[in-house]
């Protein structure tokens, strides 16, 4: 079972991807901020991060640099409502796996998933 490691400050939105993720097949944790996440990744190997752009107290993308410190190899989707960062795209895109904007669709969001992981 893959480990999914969902980093999404509204809470809503966590419920929903981790019932959808679970109910698939996966070993879901959830970090509604930047610390937690970094402390989930310290006792929870993710082979996978659903990275929020926004986060309270530090933003995804500084999230992303300190994840890739910690672990080079683990896939990362990055996800906003802001389709603006799409601009910034070329910044980071060789750490990341993939870029969704919300609201995202579920089923293309599995989809993803399992082509990252090669499912």
């Amino acid at each position: 079972m893959k480990n999914i490691l969902i980093v999404e400050d509204e809470e809503l939105l966590c419920k929903i991807y981790a019932t959808s993720l679970s109910d698939s097949g996966y070993n879901i944790r959830i970090a509604n901020d930047a610390n937690t996440a970094l402390e989930k990744l310290k006792e929870y190997q993710a082979d996978l991060i659903m990275l929020d752009v926004k986060l309270p107290g530090m933003s995804g993308l500084e999230l992303l640099k300190k994840i890739r410190e910690i672990d080079q190899d683990v896939h990362i989707i990055m996800v906003s409502a802001y389709d603006s960062f799409k601009s910034e795209y070329e910044v980071w895109a060789s750490q990341i796996s993939d870029y969704i904007v919300k609201p995202v669709k579920l089923a293309e969001l599995l989809t993803k998933i399992k082509n990252i992981l090669g499912e």
